[in-house]
């Protein structure tokens, strides 16, 4: 075999590598969107039912309702971030002001370690780690003032 024909070859199966790559890219991120618009219908669900809302209600602190307001906001970050709507700075910078509420706090505080653990892939775990990061440095913060 000539290597004229040797790499005609192996370009034309990387090409077909990147493109069945890049479907498969496009169909992830469609998966992601629609699980986070069921997602989002839900938590309206939960928001809207007070026997929903009481499942995430602890007596003396926030209400169920601002948790399940709180878990949208958090949930719309991370689907943003997993389709690249959002870089790590971007993302921090939105965590940050973000933790800046009491309930994004309280939510993280209560919530952070179940979502630490259901976390699916690397992309869940660098969301949670600025998070996290975030909430640490805000605590510090506060201590601090």
């Amino acid at each position: 075999m000539k290597l004229a024909h040797a790499l005609l070859i192996v370009a034309a199966v990387g090409t077909a590598q990147l493109v069945l790559s890049g479907g498969q890219h496009r169909h992830r991120q469609k998966l992601a969107l629609d699980a986070a618009s069921m997602h989002a219908k839900w938590i309206s669900d939960v928001a809207a039912d007070t026997d929903h809302q009481a499942v995430w209600a602890i007596p003396g602190e926030a209400t169920g309702e601002e948790y399940a307001q709180c878990n949208r906001l958090v949930a719309f970050l991370a689907v943003k971030y997993r389709v690249g709507l959002l870089d790590r700075q971007s993302l921090r910078t939105n965590v940050r002001r973000l933790m800046d509420r009491g309930i994004a706090r309280s939510y993280w505080s209560r919530f952070g370690s179940f979502r630490e653990e259901e976390a699916a892939d690397r992309i869940d775990r660098a969301f949670n780690a600025v998070m996290a990061d975030e909430f640490e440095l805000n605590a510090t913060d506060k201590a601090a003032a």
